[in-house]
């Protein structure tokens, strides 16, 4: 008995110095006040396989293609870009600047400011925005009811100003239809 107490005050001990600490279990602090869009985003680190540095602001999609990739591992964990508009294998937007063959941070969900196409591909705030034919950029997507899977990105949180180069608030939120 005396040693399920003791667990329970140390728990608990525990809980109130994370709380007083400002850690939250999920997005953001407590003694957040919502200004840092940054605090929002999710990320997960992927391996950079797409034979090219990636960059802040690309779109990366999963790298199916198993070229490189060593034995033993999956390749759930591969990225790559694309040319291929709406891809429905798009995972997120990169965060820092990754090299060829090394980890790459990518924001799966949350705000990300990413690379539009926006004088081929122009995006609006409030429509879905995935891969375009220019690699590494967002763009419109145009529903295609002839495909099985068309892929959105996220959510255009701004205008685009239909000019290259250009970059745009999204809230990623990868989805395939």
């Amino acid at each position: 008995m005396r040693k399920s107490r003791l667990f329970t005050l140390i728990a608990l001990l525990f809980v109130n110095v994370l709380a007083f600490n400002g850690v939250v279990f999920g997005w953001g602090t407590t003694g957040g006040d919502g200004k840092d869009a940054y605090a929002l985003q999710e990320t997960a680190v992927f391996f950079n396989n797409a034979s090219t540095i990636m960059t802040a602001g690309d779109v990366v999609v999963l790298d199916l293609s198993g070229t490189g990739v060593s034995a033993g591992t999956t390749l759930g964990s591969y990225v790559t870009t694309t040319t291929t508009a709406d891809n429905h294998l798009a995972v997120g937007i990169v965060k820092s600047t990754s090299p060829d063959q090394t980890p790459v941070v990518v924001v799966t969900k949350g705000p990300a400011i990413a690379k539009v196409a926006d004088a081929t591909d122009h995006a609006i705030a409030g429509s879905e925005v995935g891969t375009t034919t220019i690699a590494s950029h967002i763009g419109g997507v145009v529903e295609d009811t002839t495909k099985y899977f068309y892929g959105s990105v996220g959510m255009a949180l701004e205008d685009g100003d239909t000019t290259d180069p250009d970059t745009i608030w999204i809230w990623v939120d990868p989805e395939n239809h």
